[in-house]
């Protein structure tokens, strides 16, 4: 077994069959299947290439050659895939990273494995285990070993196999047959070096010894010759490593609450819900606290021996680390309603936390009592569970030059911008707006508007809007004959008031 104490071995992880491996098993398994994507076919199962269709084929001529299942690549079902692969890969080793390529449909994981050879008895060992624990679930993986982390992924393309005694030159030696062809990011580079004769990493190694590295980065780009030092672990030349090397990303599992009772029978009343209600909630309080967490959202999930389900979704504005609020906003959602079977299961599971330090209170010497924002929250909820979510809403500025656009009301729960755009924070502006321009009507040299208008002071002229509907209009503030104040304006297009 090889040792490596002082350096780094990485572990590459592609996943040939990713593409097709977000779609249905029993899809893919009973008829030809081809994905995908920019016209070009960039999976095909067996069935479809057992019929002529080959990686990179023109969609059209495919569907020609293969009269079977033609799906588009679903990249975020393919990143939802690779972070799973990733939580499952945690057993192995806690350095683990993601790699997709830019413009080829090649995905997997990059694992550091020196800090796990002794727990599994070698890379060779590791890797069989590794290997043995996905090809049961049905996964094809291919691996790389090497030095650094690009070159395990360029490796993972050959047929070396994993011996366990490998070392950095060997690595090294293997890469320098890689075919240039394999950095799959950089076309116009490759096709540059082909041109000019280079075929593999061996030609390229041989012109960095020669003329330093230095040549090739004034030549091709700072980006591809730093990828070569990664390749190779170099900075200018083959005799010198890196002095500093990036600290590895420690993977973080994705965490979530999640927790049940089972009811010896089944509940009809709303009101014998609360003590498990409180009782979960309390469980989940003592989760976010051990974890320094908090939470903006749960779901609560109603079940019956039938397996129905119902699910209620609570929010609220401020991140909560204590059940207080949480359960009584779940109570203002039940409340007045019935309960839509006889619930035989409860569960509550918050998946969405955020990092939250509690903060230790300071003294107060005052009389004042300090505000308590969940007093809001509360009569929030209340309002907004017997008025409806229409009825509930605030308003959040708009960056816009014209007046009526300027805001615009969203959800409660909904972040808003509190900050008054530029153009109006020093404007003649009024605090409160019609919801939309009423007309004013000209009678003989007065204007009226539920009485004399009169005009104090302006204009004031205001554009925008050029590329929808263009607006131009002059604004003056006005008074009316029973000394209300007004702001009118003159449209410019329209020539109306």
């Amino acid at each position: 077994m090889a040792k490596y104490k002082n350096n780094r071995l990485w572990l590459a992880i592609r996943w040939p069959d990713l593409s097709g491996q977000v779609f249905s098993k029993e899809q893919l398994a009973t008829q030809a299947c081809m994905v995908t994507e920019q016209r070009q076919v960039i999976w095909a199962n067996p069935a479809a290439q057992a019929q002529g269709i080959t990686l990179g084929m023109d969609a059209t001529t495919a569907q020609l050659l293969c009269h079977g299942l033609v799906l588009p690549r679903h990249r975020a079902s393919e990143q939802t895939l690779l972070d799973n692969l990733a939580a499952e890969l945690y057993q192995f080793t806690p350095h683990i990273e993601t790699y997709r390529a830019a413009k080829a449909p090649h995905a997997g994981n990059l694992l550091e494995i020196s800090s796990c050879l002794k727990l599994f008895g070698g890379s060779q060992a590791l890797c069989h285990n590794i290997h043995t624990h996905f090809t049961t679930q049905g996964y094809n993986l291919a691996m790389g070993l090497a030095h650094t982390a690009k070159g395990a992924w360029l490796l993972s393309f050959t047929p070396y196999p994993i011996g366990g005694d490998e070392t950095p030159e060997l690595f090294i030696q293997r890469l320098k047959q890689v075919p240039l062809c394999w950095l799959h990011d950089y076309p116009k580079q490759i096709d540059a070096l082909e041109k000019t004769g280079f075929t593999t990493l061996g030609d390229v190694a041989r012109q960095i010894e020669a003329q330093s590295i230095s040549s090739l980065k004034k030549r091709w780009g700072a980006e591809f010759a730093q990828l070569l030092c990664a390749i190779f672990d170099i900075e200018q030349n083959f005799n010198q490593t890196q002095l500093f090397q990036k600290p590895l990303s420690t993977y973080q599992p994705a965490e979530f609450f999640t927790e049940q009772l089972q009811f010896e029978y089944p509940i009809q009343q709303i009101d014998q819900l609360q003590k498990p209600l409180q009782h979960l909630l309390t469980k989940l309080a003592q989760y976010l606290r051990q974890k320094q967490l908090a939470t903006q959202q749960i779901e609560w999930t109603l079940a019956d021996i039938y397996q129905h389900t119902h699910n209620l979704n609570v929010y609220t504005d401020i991140p909560q680390y204590h059940s207080d609020l949480l359960y009584n906003l779940t109570l203002i959602q039940l409340e007045n309603r019935e309960l839509p079977f006889a619930v035989d299961r409860l569960v509550l599971r918050c998946e969405h936390t955020l990092q939250h330090t509690p903060v230790n209170p300071t003294l107060n010497f005052t009389n004042s009592r300090p505000t308590n924002n969940q007093n809001f929250t509360l009569t929030a909820a209340k309002l907004t569970a017997r008025l409806g979510k229409a009825a509930m809403y605030k308003l959040s500025y708009n960056n816009s030059h014209i007046p009526e656009a300027n805001t615009t009301p969203i959800p409660l729960n909904q972040p808003c911008q509190q900050q008054l755009a530029p153009t109006h924070q020093h404007a003649l502006c009024p605090s409160w707006l019609l919801p939309t321009p009423e007309p004013i009507t000209l009678r003989g040299n007065n204007l009226y508007w539920h009485g004399i208008v009169q005009l104090i002071s302006g204009p004031e002229r205001i554009q925008g809007n050029w590329w929808q509907t263009p607006t131009a209009r002059d604004y003056f503030l006005a008074q009316r004959q029973d000394a209300v104040r007004l702001w009118v304006f003159w449209d410019l297009h329209q020539k109306a008031w």
